[in-house]
């Protein structure tokens, strides 16, 4: 989603607009920004769908999704090693730390940034 940041002031309605179609049924549940090799990308956990890698390149150049449809937008690839993360943040230029678990146990580690 792209929101219109210049335009939230007190009082005012904004309107974001819908860029990416993630998946059905899929909740962000935490998401960080980084840059590797010269590239900013966005890492987000979700409850349905694993963690994604998103090139934060290029955002605004996206059409707007205006109908229902499968998962379309921004592209997306999901990191296969990381199930179950709750929570992630960037730890350093080049690792994040995660809160995941299965079955009601969470370890707290730290990841190489993918």
């Amino acid at each position: 989603m792209t929101i219109p940041v210049a335009q939230l002031k007190p009082g005012n309605k904004v309107k974001g607009v819908t860029i990416a179609e993630l998946g059905n049924r899929n909740r962000p549940l935490d998401m960080i920004v980084y840059r590797k090799d010269g590239k900013d990308y966005i890492l987000m956990a979700n409850s349905s769908r694993g963690v994604m890698k998103m090139s934060a390149d290029k955002l605004d150049s996206y059409k707007p999704i205006t109908a229902q449809t499968e998962v379309t937008g921004v592209h997306y690839d999901t990191i296969e090693g990381l199930k179950g993360v709750q929570q992630l943040d960037k730890y350093d230029d080049s690792n994040a730390i995660i809160l995941a678990g299965e079955g009601g146990s969470l370890d707290l580690r730290t990841i190489a940034l993918p």
